[in-house]
């Protein structure tokens, strides 16, 4: 006990006692000339160093971030994604090296990380190679982070503490694209660098967790009801046909698979019908406009998105084994439909995932992408005939991923977190109940 107490700091600690001691220096020093920013940073420090300190953390920080990253500006440099995505990796490898955790190794992290090979190698021999290195890196802290998924989703309490992170997250996305609609800023609810159907997949997809929590305590039942309504308000305000299709396909799996919940349903049914209600009466000409808005572009939009799935499928055919390069698409769609260079009708994606893939990074990796959706439904199927894992979570993990699947048919969001998260949560839950009943064993690290 005693030898424990007199425990020498490890290198790393010894690395953060010194940088925490030179920042403190720096910070007393910039204080007094501008003590606003100074905070900021202290602020900025100490989430770091948690993030670092603990990785639980880090992964509940991606989370909170990927529905409003909307909000924040988007291009080329580094943005909010790329940040926490990165710091949770650190965090991950920091882990690894000081606890020498024991890693899990399955078919899931195959399955992802050779879509993200392909992409590293198709982004060389692509015609405009700023938009493959972005599209490539996003997509590699996704396919990172959901290694780290896999290592840590089966803990019951950060499953639960992912749900009340979107919870929050959900509801202050939907609020700001609300702002956004009712201010007139916006035609539809959407972020200020979002498009309104990214912001409908996320929050969509998100729902079903969000219902997990229904279950806590009481008092909190009402915040939960009133985020759900919130959510869904700007989940409608996006008029997002593609979501919708995913909803609908989620309440079938619902009704399905799981009656029992039925007048809870009805009760969220009814708070989120009320909330959606209320705001369309705050501005009834607003919503007109936006009805009108999309009635006008509906023939539009079902004849450009034909036309992308064209030529999506003949880039496909044309560059079968590593595609025009990620984030490529772009630059091919005008000369295969013959839209004129600038026009409106213009897309910079394919509008299905899974055909947007074949285009950019070839048809292996389309098929590595369906396998990998596959493996993740009937992981979670099995799981709950087998009782694997929290019943309820696992079960709203299967409502979402069907959610975003039919979604993803019509929208392109395969570079979005929730594809990655339910996947690597799914993975975890497997893992950890083969393990349970012998069927599995971990590799170890190194």
């Amino acid at each position: 006990m005693e030898a424990a107490l007199r425990r020498r700091p490890d290198a790393f600690e010894w690395l953060g006692l010194l940088a925490l001691a030179a920042a403190a220096a720096v910070l007393v020093l910039g204080a007094v000339k501008a003590p606003a920013i100074a905070a900021l940073l202290v602020l900025a420090g100490a989430v770091v160093l948690v993030a670092l300190a603990r990785t639980d953390l880090a992964i509940l920080l991606v989370v909170a971030t990927a529905p409003v990253e909307g909000a924040f500006a988007s291009g080329p440099g580094i943005s909010v994604t790329k940040l926490t995505g990165g710091l949770c990796i650190a965090s991950f490898a920091l882990s690894v090296v000081r606890q020498r955790r024991v890693l899990v190794f399955e078919l899931g992290q195959a399955l992802v990380l050779g879509i993200l090979g392909l992409a590293m190698v198709s982004m060389l021999q692509a015609q405009d190679t700023s938009a493959a290195i972005t599209t490539t890196v996003r997509y590699a802290s996704f396919a990172l982070v959901y290694v780290i998924f896999t290592q840590y989703g089966h803990d019951h309490v950060l499953q639960r503490r992912i749900c009340w992170t979107l919870v929050v997250s959900c509801a202050v996305a939907s609020a700001l694209g609300l702002e956004q609609y009712l201010s007139g800023k916006q035609d539809l609810a959407t972020l200020p660098n979002a498009n309104p159907d990214d912001l409908a997949f996320v929050l969509a997809t998100s729902l079903p967790l969000m219902f997990v929590v229904l279950n806590g305590p009481r008092l909190l039942r009402p915040l939960v009801l009133g985020a759900i309504a919130l959510v869904c308000a700007g989940l409608l305000l996006t008029l997002s046909r593609g979501a919708f299709l995913g909803l609908a396909a989620g309440f079938v799996l619902f009704v399905l698979t799981d009656r029992r919940h039925w007048r809870l349903t009805l009760a969220v049914g009814i708070a989120a019908t009320v909330g959606t209600l209320l705001v369309i009466h705050s501005n009834p000409q607003r919503f007109q406009n936006a009805l009108a808005l999309k009635g006008r572009v509906a023939h539009q939009n079902v004849t450009t998105r034909f036309e992308a799935w064209d030529a999506a499928a003949r880039l496909a055919a044309s560059h079968p084994l590593l595609g025009v390069g990620p984030g490529n698409y772009q630059f091919y769609f005008n000369e295969l439909t013959g839209v004129p260079v600038g026009s409106p009708l213009t897309l910079g994606v394919a509008h299905n995932a899974l055909l947007d893939i074949a285009a950019e990074l070839g048809v292996i990796a389309m098929c590595l992408l369906a396998l990998y959706l596959v493996l993740v439904f009937s992981r979670l199927t099995a799981a709950l005939q087998r009782g694997y894992g929290d019943p309820a979570f696992v079960h709203a993990l299967r409502i979402s991923l069907t959610i975003a699947v039919v979604s993803s048919m019509f929208l392109s969001e395969q570079y979005f977190l929730p594809f990655w998260l339910i996947g690597g949560l799914a993975g975890a839950i497997w893992v950890r109940g083969s393990e349970s009943a012998g069927e599995f064993v971990p590799a170890p690290a190194g």
